[in-house]
């Protein structure tokens, strides 16, 4: 009778570990993919202060896609992407510098994950020929996919609250 107990609660806690054990590494896989995402924040800012327009490009994923803080941008796909990139910081964000804070990461999947961060820009001009705000701020929205263990952009929307 012992016995038939003994394999009972054996079972029990092997389940147990199990479950802890799956519970845990999907815990260090949601913070490698938090810190992994925020390193994607930082190297867009980086490229884009560095007015590097094939690096803000490559963050992206194949198909991504940007919309502009107005709306009346949008592109899609790397040659796109890279077009747009080297008119806007050629032009009116060629003295402009970015910073951003991520403010939250919430996972649709393994695979996809909604961003928001709050931005800010110092030093850009106004893309219609008027006058810009001297600080302007927002929120970017992404939606990032991971490809191969790297997260890329697939949709970037972003907001400015700066009123102009």
């Amino acid at each position: 009778m012992f016995r038939k107990h003994l394999k009972t609660i054996l079972a029990v806690l092997v389940l147990v570990s199990l479950t802890a054990a799956v519970s845990w590494a999907k815990e260090d896989s949601k913070a490698a993919d938090e810190t992994a995402i925020k390193k994607l924040v930082a190297n867009f800012n980086d490229c884009f202060n560095r007015k590097d327009a094939h690096g803000c490009t490559m963050l992206y994923a194949e198909d991504g896609e940007f919309t502009s803080s107005r709306g009346d941008m949008f592109t899609q796909g790397h040659p796109e992407l890279e077009k747009h990139y080297q008119h806007v910081l050629s032009t009116f964000l060629k003295n402009a510098h970015r910073t951003g804070t991520v403010r939250r990461i919430r996972f649709l999947n393994p695979t996809i994950a909604s961003v928001d961060t709050d931005w800010e820009l110092v030093g850009a001009t106004s893309p219609t020929g008027g006058e810009a705000p001297p600080v302007r701020r927002g929120l970017l929205t992404w939606i990032v996919t991971k490809h191969n263990g790297q997260w890329y952009i697939t949709v970037f929307h972003e907001f400015d609250f700066s009123g102009k």
